[in-house]
Parts: C-alpha cells; structure tokens; sequence
C-alpha cells in the first residue's frame, strides 16, 4: 500500500506488462495482441475494486507513422472483454483521446496519434471507470510500414477510498 494525494491506503496491483514494448510490424487492425495477467485473480482485484472509491490505470502510445483510435487501428480491452473505443483522460465511449476532449490534438483530430505523420507523438492518460478496470487487453495495428511503430506502456492498477 502507498499513498495518494494525502490518502493512505492505495491498493497497488501489478501485471506483467507493465514495461515500455515496441509494436512493429503489424499492419491491419489491433493485429498485435498484447494479453495483461495481473499479479493476483481477477476475482481477488474485483473484490479490491468494490471496496474502493476510486480506481485508475495510466495508458499510454507513443507513435510514429500509426494511428490509433482513427478508423480504429488501436484499442484497449475491458475486463469483459470488450474493445473500448476512448483513450486514457478521455471520456468513456468518447471515440476520443484526452486531447480530443480540450480540442488540442495534433492536426485537430481525435487523437495525437491519428495525424499519422513521422513524429513522434504521444496519447496517454488515466482510465478511471472501474465498471470496465482492469485493462485485459492491448490491441495495436498500423506499424506494418517500414517506419512506421509505436509503444504501449500500461501501468499498475491503483486503488483507493
């Protein structure tokens, strides 16, 4: 347990993906499947969940030459096993990236990512809603292009109140 924001008592739960990984070479949509396994059951962390106020997991693309919720070629998947269609700090069932919700995108899409030009950009936020926490599932396409990538990093589980 650590604290947050004052709080004492954050329920921390770690997986086996939390470290920054490549996505290449993998063109059509959500093509790379990255599976999450939590360090304890799913049971265990949904008994977690409900005694809490608050739960929250960041996510994060850093890409280049790769679209993500365009047309969509990425995804993240609920604990029901749903592809979800927003990005972290968006709002859920969005279609949208946390840009996209103060209109500050790169190229004024819904997503930094989405311009899908060869710079680095970067999506990333908190997921908060916990009727669909934990992430299960990573989806990515549009890195089948020679230079054409991206990275996923997906944080612990966190939850407290």
């Amino acid at each position: 347990m650590t604290s947050k924001n004052g709080v004492a008592g954050v329920t921390v739960i770690g997986h086996d993906s939390e470290s920054r990984t490549l996505v290449n070479r993998y063109e059509s949509a959500g093509s790379y499947k990255r599976k999450i396994n939590y360090d304890i059951s799913i049971e265990q962390i949904l008994a977690i969940m409900k005694q809490s106020k608050n739960c929250e997991q960041l996510i994060k693309y850093e890409c280049y030459g790769s679209i993500l919720l365009g047309h969509p070629h990425g995804w993240w998947v609920s604990r029901q096993g749903s592809p979800m269609n927003y990005w972290g700090g968006a709002a859920v069932n969005s279609r949208k990236c946390a840009c996209g919700m103060t209109n500050s995108c790169a190229g004024g899409g819904k997503c930094n990512c989405d311009k899908n030009d060869y710079t680095w950009r970067e999506d990333s936020g908190y997921l908060t809603d916990k009727n669909t926490l934990p992430v299960t599932e990573l989806r990515f396409g549009d890195t089948g292009g020679s230079s054409e990538k991206g990275y996923h990093t997906l944080g612990k589980l966190r939850c407290w109140g």
